[in-house]
């Protein structure tokens, strides 16, 4: 990457040329008036207005383009910058030195100031009516110079530009020819000013591959809404396959409204586009797909989808902030595109080797690095066995299952730690049935549920214990006034609190507990390590089962 300085006088000529052109992702102008006269001060005041980004292009550049809004591009012209960052404020020079604004001139005046003093720009909003101008003052030389206005298009650079200059002031001076040179010398120190008025930028070589092209690119887009990975694909192919990505996200976002609880919607389907067409779920993959594949495979993604869908809320997977890990999303979409069509017992094996997949990948470390290259060996491995009734062999069938001690040493599942999350999900597989309201955890009542210490952070300080309380095994979901009643009050006042409330006895209290994979006895007790040691015992059973793809209930 290479940083260099241009002059304005280059920029426009650039542009004018058809050199500079924008990829076609970028999106169209979105700057406000007040903005294009902002900047417009900044250049004649010569204040910074930041730097530009570009590629470089030799030859066929690796993007659709489009040339920047207002510009006719010169028959022949050849792209050898294509404008990554500096979109607006290219199109707001461009425009308003060109006239290029239907409804909007823009003028430097002589008598007004800006805030800080400097020269000062205003916007004045026009209309076109049976072919005048109007007000119809702005096309009036004379009018103009009367209210001490020149319009911003005399200062475009460029020779042809310096005889209208001379032109113009001519007819404004019509009546006081005296001063026409004091309005020519001061209209060109203000020409001088944006001519070699100094626009920095950086540049990414020709050698730069499409993906880290666009890396850079979402990197710098930081506006209100930056665009994504989808935006830019779909911008850069919807033209070639004649379809509009967009409205097949809506039409999948419909038929499976649920997906969107697990994560980007858009990042879900290009990485499952990948897995289908046996690339690694990565964005140089992404970036190589077959568009029309994509298309013609749709329906088959969206089946796979609902079925993802339905699969996941089977085994109590509801949604993104509980999920251990992104990565079996798009291979369970995959997966269960090819197990839609199955019926009986083929259908019970796959969801069986499915189930098996899904814990695994949830309780080991298989998807901890090189997540893409692994996930894409379990899915070929996978497809064998349910699609083409071939003994597949996915390695991570071989991963190792977490050792009691490292169960017992997962932390807090609020926080994005795979283990402590994949521990949660075993009470929540359970029913996880709410202490106080004895209410099932379901989709809906998921978001609602709070975190809660078993035993409260506040009881273990008063008892000196040595036991961390931010632990994935000291952790049930509950409801937020079932948290606010228990509070910080030790399990056994609690417990006892549970049953006076309750006229269903204790029967009641040890179903609710055992849904949530919580010892009663410890808990009683108030023996911390010891509902830690039970707890782990719970888990680690229940693990076992899931990860061997056996259904399992507490």
């Amino acid at each position: 990457m290479e940083a260099r300085n241009r002059d304005l006088k280059d920029w426009v000529s650039a542009v004018g040329r058809g050199q500079v052109q924008l990829p076609r992702f970028q999106r169209f102008e979105a700057w406000s008036y007040g903005q294009i006269a902002s900047l417009l001060e900044s250049v004649l005041n010569e204040l910074p207005v930041g730097s530009m980004f570009i590629l470089e292009v030799e030859g066929e550049p690796p993007f659709k383009h489009r040339a920047i809004n207002g510009v006719t591009v010169p028959e022949g012209a050849r792209v050898s910058e294509l404008l990554l960052d500096g979109q607006q404020r290219l199109t707001a020079l461009w425009k308003s030195l060109t006239g290029g604004y239907q409804d909007r001139d823009y003028f430097v005046s002589f008598n007004e100031r800006t805030d800080y003093d400097g020269i000062a720009v205003q916007s004045v909003k026009i209309s076109h009516k049976q072919g005048r101008k109007y007000p119809l003052w702005t096309n009036n030389p004379t009018e103009l110079i009367k209210r001490g206005y020149v319009p911003v298009q005399l200062l475009l650079p460029g020779e042809e530009t310096a005889q209208q200059v001379m032109d113009w002031v001519k007819q404004a001076c019509a009546d006081t020819p005296n001063d026409v040179l004091e309005h020519v010398v001061r209209i060109n120190s203000w020409r001088a000013r944006f001519s070699s008025f100094n626009i920095p930028f950086l540049s990414l070589p020709t050698s730069t591959s499409r993906a880290q092209v666009l890396e850079v690119f979402t990197r710098i887009n930081t506006g209100f809404t930056p665009l994504s990975i989808f935006d830019i694909i779909t911008a850069d192919i919807e033209q070639e396959i004649g379809e509009s990505l967009h409205d097949l996200l809506e039409s999948l976002n419909g038929r499976v409204p649920g997906m969107a609880r697990y994560g980007d919607v858009q990042d879900i389907v290009l990485r499952t586009a990948a897995l289908m067409q046996d690339k690694t779920p990565d964005r140089p993959s992404i970036l190589e797909l077959d568009w029309k594949k994509l298309v013609d495979h749709w329906a088959e993604m969206v089946r796979g989808a609902e079925e993802a869908v339905k699969f996941l809320e089977s085994e109590k997977v509801l949604d993104a902030q509980r999920l251990p890990t992104f990565t079996v999303l798009p291979a369970l979409i995959t997966l269960w595109s090819y197990a839609a069509e199955l019926s009986g017992d083929k259908l019970g094996e796959a969801r069986t080797l499915l189930r098996k997949f899904l814990w695994r990948g949830f309780f080991t470390e298989r998807y901890e690095s090189s997540a893409h290259t692994a996930v894409i060996h379990d899915v070929r491995e996978l497809r064998k066995s349910i699609r083409d009734g071939i003994d597949g062999k996915p390695p991570i069938f071989e991963s190792e299952l977490p050792k009691k001690q490292e169960l017992l040493e997962a932390g807090w599942p609020k926080k994005k730690d795979r283990l402590a999350r994949a521990i949660l999900l075993v009470s929540l597989k359970g029913g996880a049935t709410d202490l106080a309201d004895g209410g099932e955890i379901q989709v809906a009542s998921a978001g609602q549920r709070e975190y809660h210490h078993i035993f409260p952070e506040a009881y273990l300080r008063n008892q000196k214990s040595e036991q961390v309380a931010n632990l994935a095994l000291n952790c049930a979901l509950i409801t937020w006034k079932t948290n606010r009643t228990i509070r910080d009050k030790e399990p056994l006042v609690y417990m006892r609190d549970r049953a006076d409330a309750s006229s269903l006895g204790d029967e009641e209290i040890l179903f609710r507990l055992k849904s949530h994979s919580i010892p009663e006895l410890p808990l009683r007790e108030n023996n911390y390590e010891e509902f830690l040691s039970q707890r782990a015992d719970l888990v680690e059973a229940a693990m076992q089962a899931l990860a061997s793809g056996r259904p399992w209930s507490p």
